[in-house]
Order: structure tokens, then C-alpha cells, then sequence
């Protein structure tokens, strides 16, 4: 990552409706459908403490796949469940340190505090779900077990603690299910100024992903769209609800800048190697735009 350079300009050096591509479109927000969850959008360990201080038995390991994500539900008897650290990180033996191939590109390291496994050390399903290929343990020992998840990206998880029985359930999201597109792009609105803490850059199969992590509660007016003298360039723009000039911290991709205008809009810019299409989504707790495009 390149350390963040800024370009200050004065308000109205750069003309929006010049640079932008024609078409338009409003962004519509996504809502759960019925009474399933929507799609986890964490990529970042969860960590959890033990609800009981006995340990707990993993007696069952399940599986199921969901309209937005793929599930793995961990039984446990006993009074409670144990702790856990969940993560993007290879799977290892536990009392080895041996690695433990798992099918799909991304692994999704679970490790249970508390608890023990006599009957499941050696547990392995393959599914082959749209995200979830395979779940393997590997082992207990000490109180603690350890298991995988092989995926076919590194998308968002969550991990949820149920009770009656007491068990822990990790969800996996699908990919996102909105289309590419090459029209212009509009949401948010809300915030009062623009706050940009950084921009991350990941590889995903048949697209990259950048993710502005936004320092305000609420998102700006953005607008996303290719530029019209510069067809390969994806301009991303954020207008505050007032005039405080804005601001761009932390690291970003070398392909993505940025402009500071005195009239409280930042103007950024994603430089890529051919117009193929872009897609984007708003999500929150903690407040990030995400701008994939098509690889």
C-alpha cells in the first residue's frame, strides 16, 4: 500500500457533470428477505468469550446452505459454549503446527477455548456449497479444538452463539449478487462531512474490490461513475451535507488518489485496465463503500 497523497484544490476547479459519463441510476437499498439474515460483511478475527467456565464437548458438526450464505453449526453439551477466535488463516494441526490443506482458495480458521472433541478429531464434510467447500478439524488438544472452513473466496463471516442446545454457528456470505454495470451511480447522503480513513484493496475471482472505510456514521453523497475523457478511469465523489472541507487519511491502493475541494467534496479516482463494469454497496457498523470492478 502507498502512502496517502492529497491534492488540494479550490472549490469548483473540477466540473462533475464534464467528467462523468452519461446514464444514471439511484441505488436501492438492500433488505433481508422473510425472516433470513442478509449476507455477513466482516472479513476482519471475531473473538468471543466462553459462557460457561466447564468445558464443553463438540458432539455434532452441521451444514446447510442458505439464499445469502452458507452455514456451519458446532453442537456442544454442556452448560454453555466455549470461546472462540474466528479468522482468515490456514488451517494447522493442533498439536502438530502442520498445515492442513482445505479445498478453495481462501481458509477460515476456527479455534474453540474450552472445549473438547473425542469423537470428532478427524471430522470432514465436503458440501461444495456456492462459498462453503469443505469443513475439516484439526484435532484437541488441551482444551482446546481446532477447525477449517475451505472457501471459494474470502468474503464476509459472522459467528453467532445459540443456546437450547448450546451450539456456535458461522455463516459465510455468497457473492454478491448484483450485477456489473457502466452507468453512473448514486446513494448516501446523510453525513455532514466527508471523513475517508483509507482504502483496502482486494483480489477476488474475477474482480477487485476496494473498500473506502468511511469515519463518519453515516455516508456522504456518492457518486460513482466511469469518466468521460478517460474511459478506463472510475471516478468515486463525496459531498457532505455542509461545506467543511474534508479529509483523506491512511494507506491506499497506487491506482486510486484523490482531490480535496474547499466546498466539502473529495473527488477520488480508481484507475483500471479496461471498462468492464463496476458495482457497489454501502454497508455499515463500521461504515465502508465498496466499489467492485469487473475484472
Amino acid at each position: 500500500m502507498a502512502p496517502m497523497l492529497i491534492t488540494r484544490y479550490r472549490a469548483g476547479a473540477l466540473a462533475l457533470a464534464g467528467l462523468l459519463t452519461a446514464g444514471f441510476a439511484t441505488a436501492a437499498s438492500a433488505a433481508a428477505g422473510g425472516a433470513d439474515l442478509p449476507a455477513p460483511t466482516n472479513t476482519k478475527p471475531l473473538v468471543g468469550k466462553a459462557t460457561t467456565n466447564n468445558q464443553g464437548t463438540l458432539v455434532g458438526v452441521r451444514h446447510a446452505r442458505h439464499d445469502r450464505y452458507d452455514r456451519v453449526v458446532f453442537d456442544f453439551k454442556g452448560a454453555g459454549t466455549p470461546g472462540y477466535r474466528v479468522e482468515f488463516a490456514p488451517l494447522v494441526g493442533i498439536a502438530t503446527g502442520t498445515q492442513i490443506p482445505l479445498e478453495g482458495p481462501a481458509d477460515l480458521r476456527i479455534v474453540f477455548d474450552g472445549a473438547n472433541a473425542p469423537k470428532l478429531h478427524h471430522y470432514v464434510a465436503t458440501p461444495r456449497y456456492p462459498t462453503l467447500r469443505q469443513i475439516k478439524l484439526g484435532g484437541a488438544f488441551e482444551g482446546r479444538v481446532i477447525a477449517g472452513l475451505g472457501l471459494s473466496d474470502a468474503l464476509g463471516f459472522r459467528v453467532l452463539r445459540l443456546s437450547n442446545p448450546p451450539r456456535i454457528a458461522v455463516d459465510v456470505a455468497h457473492q454478491p449478487t448484483q450485477p456489473f454495470r457502466s452507468e453512473r451511480w448514486q446513494g448516501g447522503g446523510d453525513a455532514d462531512v466527508v471523513r475517508i480513513n483509507g482504502v483496502r484493496f482486494g483480489w477476488h475471482p474475477g474482480y477487485d474490490r476496494y473498500v473506502f472505510d468511511m469515519g463518519t456514521a453515516k455516508f456522504p453523497l456518492i457518486d460513482v461513475a466511469y469518466v468521460r475523457a478517460t474511459p478506463t478511469r472510475i471516478f468515486v465523489g463525496f459531498t457532505g451535507m455542509t461545506t467543511r472541507v474534508g479529509t483523506v487519511s491512511g494507506q491506499r491502493p497506487s491506482n486510486v488518489t484523490f482531490n480535496v475541494h474547499e466546498n466539502g467534496t473529495v473527488s477520488g479516482f480508481i484507475d483500471t485496465e479496461a471498462r468492464k463494469g463496476f458495482r457497489v454497496m454501502l454497508l455499515t457498523n463500521p461504515t465502508r463503500l465498496v466499489v467492485d470492478v469487473k475484472r
